[in-house]
C-alpha cells in the first residue's frame, strides 16, 4: 500500500474500527501508518521474546499475553503472494496453524471470535460477535466464509494442526520443534537425517559443521528444534540466512540481538 495514497488511510482507519472482530489489534504499520520511532521495539516487538521464531512476520495481536497471528515466511526468495499464516505466544513450545493463505487465516480468527464468546460470553449475557453490525460488512468486503463451530478452530483462534507448506521442485522441507520448521533448496541439507543432540556442546559443535560445509539448511534444523534463544544460537542463525541469501531473516535475527544484548 502507497501511504501517500488517500484510499490507504481510509481503509486503514476502517481496519482499525473493525480489528476487535478478529480477536486482536491489527499491526498499524501494516495498515500504511508511519513509524513514530526508530525504536525497533516499536515494530517489531515480538523479538522482545527469546524464543520467537524469526520467520512470523505478526499482523494482528491478541492481548497482553503475546499472542499474536502472522504469517511464517519460511523461504522469502520465493517471493509468494501470499503465505501460510500461525498463531504464537512466548508461553507457546511452538508455532500452530492459522490458515493456508491470510484470507482463510482471516476466517479463522473470526471463527476463533465465535468460539470465544460460545465459552466464555454466551453464559455472560454477551452479544455475540456475528450480531454485531461490523460482522457482514467485514465478511462482504473481505470476501470472508467463516466456519463457524469448526473443530479445527478453538478460542483465540488456536488450532492442534501443524503447518503443510508446498514444497518446490528439487526443494526440501523439514519440521522443527518451533512449528515453522526449515524449507530450502535439497542442497542446503546434509544428506544424512539430523537428530536433535542433547548436549549444549555438541548441538552448537555440529551446526558450526553444517555451516562450514555450506548446509545452512541442516544448521537450522538443528537450532530451530531447541527449547529456547540465546546470542550464540542466534548468531548463527544469521550465518545460516546469510547462507541461504535471506535478506529478510538475517534483518530480523539483527534485531533480535540488537533487543536481547544481555
Amino acid at each position: 500500500m502507497d501511504p501517500k495514497d488517500p484510499d490507504v488511510w481510509r481503509y486503514a482507519s476502517w481496519v482499525d474500527r473493525v480489528g476487535t472482530l478478529f480477536g486482536g489489534d491489527i499491526a498499524a504499520d501494516l495498515l500504511g501508518e508511519p513509524s513514530v520511532s526508530d525504536d525497533p521495539r516499536g515494530l517489531c516487538g515480538e523479538l522482545c521474546y527469546h524464543f520467537q521464531p524469526l520467520e512470523i512476520l505478526p499482523f494482528c495481536w491478541n492481548g497482553g499475553d503475546g499472542l499474536h497471528y502472522g504469517w511464517a515466511v519460511l523461504a522469502p526468495e520465493l517471493d509468494a503472494e501470499d503465505h501460510i499464516c500461525v498463531s504464537f505466544a512466548p508461553v507457546d513450545d511452538w508455532a500452530v496453524w492459522l490458515g493456508d493463505n491470510t484470507k482463510e487465516a482471516l476466517e479463522n480468527l473470526l471463527s476463533g471470535e465465535m468460539a470465544n464468546w460460545a465459552k466464555w460470553g454466551r453464559e455472560q449475557g454477551l452479544q455475540s460477535p456475528a450480531e454485531d453490525e461490523r460482522w457482514p460488512a467485514v465478511c462482504r468486503a473481505l470476501d470472508l466464509h467463516p466456519h463457524i463451530g469448526s473443530p479445527q478452530i478453538g478460542p483465540g483462534a488456536r488450532s492442534k494442526r501443524t503447518i503443510r507448506p508446498e514444497v518446490p521442485l528439487n526443494w526440501r522441507y523439514e519440521p522443527t520443534g518451533d512449528g515453522i520448521g526449515v524449507l530450502a533448496e535439497a542442497a542446503a541439507f546434509a544428506p544424512d537425517i539430523v537428530h536433535r543432540p542433547w548436549d549444549s556442546d555438541e548441538h552448537l559443535s555440529l551446526t558450526r559443521w553444517f555451516l562450514d560445509d555450506g548446509y545452512p539448511g541442516s544448521a537450522l534444523c538443528v537450532l530451530k528444534s531447541l527449547g529456547g534463544y540465546d546470542r550464540p544460537i542466534v548468531q548463527m542463525m544469521r550465518e545460516a540466512y546469510q547462507q541461504l541469501g535471506r535478506a529478510l531473516h538475517v534483518e530480523r535475527a539483527e534485531l533480535w540481538l540488537r533487543l536481547n544484548s544481555a
